[in-house]
């Protein structure tokens, strides 16, 4: 069974390059949502395996990211959340770490890299004798 990746941004171009990089992996399925309020709402219909939420919502002036990982966490609080933003700032990045992130990635060039590696780590404590020892 396919594992099902929900993507939280509004931002068109990196919704493309999202879409083309798991269009490469045949073991994940992605369902995009262009606001928060739509992903939110996905949520009560299906629990994603992986949540990619954007920071700034054009669409949303006065909520960020942070608004709609807070209610993530209420609703689904152990799906793990790869927060991506453009803003390079430690106060964000301190912000999201209480919330339990599974990674905080900066939208540059390397962007695509920085998302394929915070998810290979999404599955590496399941392998090797310790990541038996200790599963989620």
């Amino acid at each position: 069974m396919k594992k099902l990746v929900f993507i939280i941004d509004d931002d068109p171009v990196y919704l493309q390059f999202m879409k083309g990089h798991f269009k490469q992996m045949p073991q994940f399925e992605t369902r995009v949502f262009q606001s928060g309020p739509e992903g939110i709402a996905a949520l009560a219909e299906t629990r994603p395996y992986l949540i990619i939420l954007d920071h700034l919502f054009t669409n949303a002036p006065g909520k960020t990211g942070l608004d709609y990982l807070k209610e993530i966490r209420k609703q689904q609080s152990g799906i793990p959340v790869i927060y991506i933003t453009g803003t390079d700032s430690e106060e964000l990045k301190t912000k999201t770490r209480k919330l339990k992130v599974a990674s905080h990635i900066l939208k540059n060039d390397a962007f695509l890299v920085h998302l394929r590696t915070a998810m290979d780590k999404l599955d590496a404590p399941q392998q090797g004798i310790l990541g038996k020892l200790f599963k989620k």
